[in-house]
């Protein structure tokens, strides 16, 4: 089962908006890994390219997802909400909605990481809990779709238009400044590019 991890000509820290969202296609890609693993692996016990998907699918949830949600709570909407604008007035409420999404997602991703840890360990899931995580991850899957849609279509397009070029370099700092205080697991694909991104500066 391939995993592909990020694209060609990924956004930079110079480019806050873009990166935030080839953040979302990562997380739709690690999603889509877990879901067809849960679906191909229903009867059958996990072999190692499973294995290998299951582990780099829950890391990048419990490791690299956290500071996205980080990068648009702590940096991206507190600038938003100072911007003076109309567009963004109206667009506070949904602000507040997404936050309301992450702690969902947040408690969601915890169980699935739970029960994910313990397959890689037993090798098989029992009936109810295969079930469990399927169910879970379906509607994760619808949650996302909205919460995404929303982001990228409206919060980031505005977010473009109403924030300066110095406070969206301040996001990119921030940004980037949280991936050095945490670069995740040093042998991870996702790590070691961003230990090349950080060295050029």
């Amino acid at each position: 089962m391939p995993i592909p991890i990020g694209s060609k000509g990924q956004a930079d820290f110079n480019q806050p908006i873009e990166l935030m969202m080839d953040c979302h296609r990562r997380i739709e890609n690690f999603l889509g890994v877990l879901r067809r693993v849960v679906d191909e692996y229903r009867d059958r016990e996990l072999d190692p390219q499973a294995r290998d998907a299951l582990t780099t699918s829950l890391n990048y949830f419990r490791q690299a997802a956290p500071r996205h949600t980080e990068d648009e709570e702590q940096s991206l909407f507190p600038r938003m909400r100072k911007a003076e604008d109309a567009q963004v007035r109206e667009v506070m409420a949904e602000l507040g909605r997404l936050e309301n999404d992450h702690r969902k997602m947040e408690a969601a991703h915890r169980r699935v990481d739970e029960i994910g840890r313990r397959w890689l360990d037993d090798g098989r899931l029992d009936s109810t809990t295969h079930a469990e995580i399927q169910s879970l991850l379906s509607e994760m899957s619808s949650a996302y779709a909205q919460h995404i849609r929303l982001e990228d279509e409206e919060v980031f397009v505005l977010a473009s238009k109403v924030l300066g070029a110095d406070a969206l370099a301040a996001v990119g700092e921030e940004m980037k400044q949280r991936r050095m205080d945490d670069p995740g697991r040093p042998d991870s694909r996702c790590a070691q590019r961003r230990a090349r991104e950080l060295s050029k500066k």
